[in-house]
């Protein structure tokens, strides 16, 4: 999925218009490069050679999520950008960029789904160590993203979280329910047509049991993400009360799982934590009981 990141995160901002229009170009293309760029003195340049842009991916195992990652996106300029005009092209593009990237999801050929939220913004300076002082001096924008994947959860029969997923979308038919419907490779959610991920907790068996049904409660939380905090409230909002009306949602196999629990955390962080914790009791059938052998008497 690394590799798939690379490409997306390349092919959006050099189809982006007005992020090809504020950097350089290289070989007839937008300044963009992973890792880094061809030395300046190589043939390929054009007219300039700075505003330009070059990223790493850097992902790592997680335990709850997958997989998890960094994305870095290094943004160079020199004092010779400023003779364009725009005093502040490292923040133009910065601000751009945060716009195009950050609450983006990314779906690969495996359909596996990586979220992206921008984390941080530092500036730098490149010491000019040449003779003389007569290279322009360089400065840019180091700008973090952090990535986390989205893992389809579906298990077993009767599946909470599938139940969840299908009763989201019959009663919120503009929410695009992630690892349940269909991923466009680069998307992002807005305040009409906003995500929603459901993730199983954890789960435990109670003491409610009888001969045909065994009971656990399942904790599940819900992330919500819109374009606007505003509206993304609103919208976890709406879910839990019709939720607390229904007070059950019917699984796959018909069976209920009861609502217990309904939690609202609007400070959660939405990439990790999830503003929407739920806890509901579910059954599983039980395996019919083997009756035991009898022992044949023998007359003697």
């Amino acid at each position: 999925m690394s590799a798939e990141i690379r490409q997306f995160i390349h092919r959006q901002l050099s189809e982006d218009i007005q992020m090809a229009g504020m950097l350089a170009t290289y070989n007839g293309m937008p300044a963009i490069f992973y890792q880094k760029a061809p030395s300046d003195s190589r043939s390929g340049w054009g007219e300039k050679q700075y505003p330009r842009i070059d990223f790493t991916v850097d992902m790592r195992y997680d335990p709850e999520h997958k997989t998890a990652g960094i994305l870095t996106v290094n943004i160079w300029c020199n004092t010779e950008c400023v003779a364009t005009g725009n005093l502040d092209p490292d923040k133009e593009i910065e601000a751009r960029l945060i716009e195009l990237i950050s609450g983006t999801f990314y779906t690969g050929n495996d359909e596996a789904t990586i979220y992206t939220e921008w984390e941080q913004s530092d500036d730098f300076t490149v010491e000019n160590n040449a003779q003389h002082n007569t290279h322009p001096e360089v400065y840019g924008i180091s700008v973090t993203f952090g990535l986390m994947e989205f893992p389809e959860q579906i298990t077993t029969s009767p599946d909470p979280v599938q139940g969840l997923n299908a009763w989201t979308k019959q009663h919120f038919p503009l929410m695009t329910v992630i690892s349940y419907d269909l991923m466009p490779p680069i998307w992002k959610p807005t305040d009409e047509n906003p995500a929603i991920y459901w993730r199983f907790e954890g789960t435990a068996s109670i003491n409610r049991q009888s001969y045909a049904v065994t009971w656990f409660d399942g904790t599940f939380a819900a992330h919500v993400i819109a374009k606007s905090v505003t509206e993304r409230n609103k919208w976890t909002k709406a879910i839990i009360e019709k939720m607390q009306i229904d007070g059950e949602v019917i699984l796959s196999d018909t069976s209920p799982m009861f609502i217990n629990k309904l939690t609202i955390k609007h400070n959660a962080d939405s990439l990790r934590e999830g503003q929407l914790e739920l806890i509901g009791q579910y059954g599983v059938l039980s395996q019919h009981r083997k009756e035991s052998a009898q022992i044949k008497f023998k007359c003697q």
